[in-house]
Formats: structure tokens, sequence, C-alpha cells
């Protein structure tokens, strides 16, 4: 679904090097989350990735995202021996996207599951919230990687590399995007 996300003109015009301020990003990075409910969630078992579209029930003020499962699935099993995920979002209409790095936990309190429910889930969950085979994925991001070439988040002119976020404990900071130096296929070293 395609959004004009309102974005400060300043904070996305071409600026140098630099580029925009890590606070904007973050918040491009939220409202194309909260204008875009599907994406891609990657959980690893410790042998491999599994990736599967999924719908994300709301974004909070700190970037969390919450996804509505059944205890038993693969999901909440590979959340459980492995909490690092990746969640990518896209607006294919803005040719824009967002990859979240982020710690997951399983959330099973009552409060919790009725906050992030939908009536459309009881088809897949019949006895709805109250029932034990509902929970919460709550994705705590603390790395985004940004590309959203309407409101040129991009390196110019066209780059291949996305902004990059990282939190730690004094918030969001811009970091270098990292990609292979050498040629395709070789076994090139990362490079900012």
């Amino acid at each position: 679904m395609s959004t004009d996300l309102p974005l400060p003109a300043e904070d996305f015009a071409p600026s140098g090097p630099a580029g925009p301020p890590a606070e904007s990003l973050f918040a491009a990075a939220l409202r194309l989350a909260r204008a875009n409910p599907y994406g891609f969630l990657t959980t690893y078992d410790g042998l491999r990735p599994h990736t599967r579209l999924v719908e994300h029930l709301g974004v909070g003020e700190d970037g969390s995202l919450h996804i509505g499962t059944s205890p038993r699935s693969r999901k909440a099993a590979d959340v459980a021996r492995q909490p690092r995920v990746t969640y990518a979002v896209e607006d294919r209409g803005a040719a824009a996207y967002a990859v979240l790095e982020a710690e997951a936990h399983v959330e099973d309190g009552l409060q919790e599951r009725l906050a992030h429910w939908k009536d459309d889930f009881r088809a897949f969950f019949p006895d709805g919230p109250e029932g034990d085979d509902y929970v919460v994925l709550r994705l705590c991001p603390d790395r985004i990687e940004l590309m959203d070439f309407t409101h040129q988040v991009h390196p110019a002119p066209f780059g291949l590399v996305p902004a990059v976020i990282e939190r730690d404990a004094a918030g969001w900071r811009r970091v270098p995007a990292a990609r292979r130096a050498g040629p395709p296929g070789g076994g090139g070293r990362l490079s900012a």
C-alpha cells in the first residue's frame, strides 16, 4: 500500500554524507511500518532461517512490533531458542523498505493478548485472546536499515546501500552501512 509519508523536507533532501539524522530515520521507519501492516519475519532454529509473511498488530513509540501466533508455532519455538529475528516491511508504491533487527519475546499475559487481537483471527484461534492457543511475539528493534527513494533516503545518485541506525543506551544513532568490496561473486571484504 503506497503512502505519502509526511517527512520534513529538510531532513530528507540530499544533505551530504551525513544524511538525515537518526531520529528522522527512526520516525520514517515507524511511519512506514504503521502504514504497511504486512512484512516478512525471519527466525532461526539453530540450523537454518525460517521466513514467513505475517501481519504485525501495532507499532509502539519505541519501535516495538507485535505479531500474534500460537505458542505451538514454529515462530514461537524458534524465538524461544534464538530471540534474534529480522523483520522486513515494504511500501512498494513508494519504493521504500525497512529491515528491523530485533530481540523477540513471547508475551502470554492476557493484557498483552487482548491489546493485540483482531476478530479476524478467530478462524485461527477459536477461543480468542483468552484461549491458551494465542500469544504475542513482541519484537524490540535495535538496528534498522531504511531505503526510501520517494523521500531520497539513499546514497546519491541511486546507490544500493541503505541508511542504517542502531539503538544503544543513549538512543538511536546513524552507523555506516556495509557492503562487500571486490568483484561480484568474489570473496570480498565488507566495507562502509
